[in-house]
């Protein structure tokens, strides 16, 4: 594979007249790190995937890392991501390398990306690592579009229930009000309960707009604290259905980043910890930082300390076991992820074909209790009860 080695290349072969340029450089590349942040359209996992996989591609064909990333910017419509590009490659033919100038624009790319890249760089692979990475944001992808259609249908459904109610709170109720009050009888309970209802409704449905609002800027503003991610994640977990399907999205990313890190004969703690900083799924991440000590500190086996942790389940332990005592993790860790991800596909479906049904009957339940409460005080004044 013809690539350039840039590790071979010392702080002291590179001219003392470029030290002014690359601090220039470095001032450039912190602005335009935060102005890609604050930018719409981010360097996100869609980028990022094509990003990886052209350059895993043309590396492996044997073209040098200034050429790759010339013919990746050509194809890059949006001026602040191929500036970026062209950030990073300057940098590197400047003599760092491609880790190292991955890690400059640290809000871009995560600790995994850049570690991972310089494994690929220490142990040769740097062609594969880069697919490999390439697959692990199109699998993201992927699960992005999957709970996206999952989650449309019940957003939806629920919008317009909210939307019928308030209709019919707002402006059907009171018309039969009207006509209930110009009769002068005694009202059955139920209609009377929604009277009280509709004469609030406005109240009701401000405090849920409120409501919603202030859950939206929590999350924005807390989402990355530890409390907040604590609570929520433990939260989730107690949902029949939806725990099994977060559970296996999680032991998914671990299985492909474990498959990716052992292939590069990354050693376990740092493997644990590199894991622990990209998986963003808090259960996971406290278990992993306690299985990361026991190893280094206690010397246990990988899977001794993961059966301490409920999160990960009891056919993962013993195939993680087995990959141990036959030294191939590798392997294990690629089974292991193509299995939930099937898993994972079929829970989706799975929850996809049970909230039609179940926000249909609840709609229905709704709008049944109005229409029972309204037309009820017309059946008994048609039978002389009223």
């Amino acid at each position: 594979m013809a690539v350039i080695d840039l590790a071979k290349y010392s702080e002291k072969q590179i001219p003392k007249v470029r030290s002014e340029k690359l601090a220039k450089d470095s001032s450039v590349s912190s602005f335009m790190n935060t102005e890609i942040t604050l930018f719409e359209k981010k360097f996100g996992p869609k980028e990022k995937e094509a990003f990886y996989s052209e350059l895993g591609l043309l590396l492996s064909t044997g073209v040098d890392i200034k050429t790759a990333f010339e013919i990746i910017e050509e194809d890059i419509p949006n001026k602040k991501h191929k500036a970026l590009l062209e950030q990073i490659k300057n940098d590197i033919i400047s003599g760092m390398r491609i880790f190292e100038a991955v890690s400059k624009h640290e809000k871009v790319f995560s600790k995994y990306e850049a570690q991972s890249i310089k494994i690929g760089e220490e142990t040769g692979k740097l062609a594969d690592v880069l697919k490999e990475l390439g697959i692990f944001y199109l699998s993201s992808i992927k699960l992005r579009r999957q709970i996206v259609g999952v989650m449309t249908y019940p957003v939806v459904v629920i919008s317009m229930a909210i939307l019928i109610v308030y209709f019919m709170l707002s402006f059907v109720v009171p018309i039969f009000i009207d006509i209930f009050t110009q009769t002068g009888g005694e009202l059955p309970e139920i209609t009377q309960f929604l009277i009280k209802v509709s004469n609030k409704s406005s109240a009701i449905f401000y405090t849920l707009f409120v409501f919603v609002g202030v859950i939206v800027i929590l999350h924005k503003t807390q989402k990355k604290k530890e409390w907040y991610r604590k609570y929520t994640s433990a939260f989730f977990l107690k949902i029949p259905v939806v725990n099994k399907l977060i559970q296996k999205i999680y032991l998914a990313r671990f299985c492909q980043s474990m498959k990716l890190l052992s292939g590069a004969r990354v050693m376990i703690n740092e493997a644990l910890e590199l894991v622990r900083n990209m998986i963003e799924y808090y259960p996971m991440e406290h278990a992993l930082e306690m299985v990361k000590n026991e190893v280094v500190s206690e010397g246990k086996l990988l899977n001794e300390s993961l059966a301490k942790h409920s999160i990960f389940p009891k056919k993962l332990i013993a195939l993680i076991k087995l990959s141990e005592e036959v030294n191939a993790p590798e392997i294990i860790f690629e089974k292991l992820y193509q299995q939930y991800s099937s898993e994972m596909e079929h829970q989706q479906a799975v929850i996809g074909k049970l909230i039609e049904p179940i926000f249909i009957v609840i709609l229905g339940l709704f709008v049944g209790f109005i229409l029972v409460a309204m037309y009820l005080p017309m059946f008994e004044m048609s039978s002389g009860t009223f």
